[in-house]
């Protein structure tokens, strides 16, 4: 019986290196010595932040870049940091103000426009 279907090699796109683990951006707060106003600490997190008994259980390794800059490069600075950098970190609740996943994209509504 003859069958009327041929086989052929679909196309992949190629979108990289896909990394499994999720990535946090952990901001502390950091006071002053009693100056006015707070300073904030950036710790990327390798692995995701762990709550117990009042403190954030998690590794990664800090960096001084800005949020806008840490959130272009993460790929590049997991990539370039030495493994002797990476920490496994305890913080109290009270220092964190804040975590950010930085592999999470969520796609906005695009409404069209006559």
């Amino acid at each position: 019986m003859d069958k009327d279907f041929t086989v052929g090699v679909a196309n992949i796109p190629t979108v990289g290196a896909i990394n499994k683990k999720p990535i946090y951006l952990v901001s502390l707060s950091h006071s002053n010595g009693g100056k006015s106003g707070t300073t904030y600490q950036k710790f990327i997190s390798i692995d995701k932040p762990d709550s117990q008994n009042g403190f954030i259980l998690t590794k990664g390794f800090f960096s001084e870049l800005s949020d806008e800059e840490i959130i272009k490069t993460f790929n590049d600075l997991l990539t370039q940091t030495p493994k002797e950098l990476i920490l496994d970190m305890w913080f109290p609740w009270h220092r964190v103000h804040s975590i950010r996943s930085l592999v999470f994209n969520a796609n906005k509504m695009q409404t069209l426009v006559k």
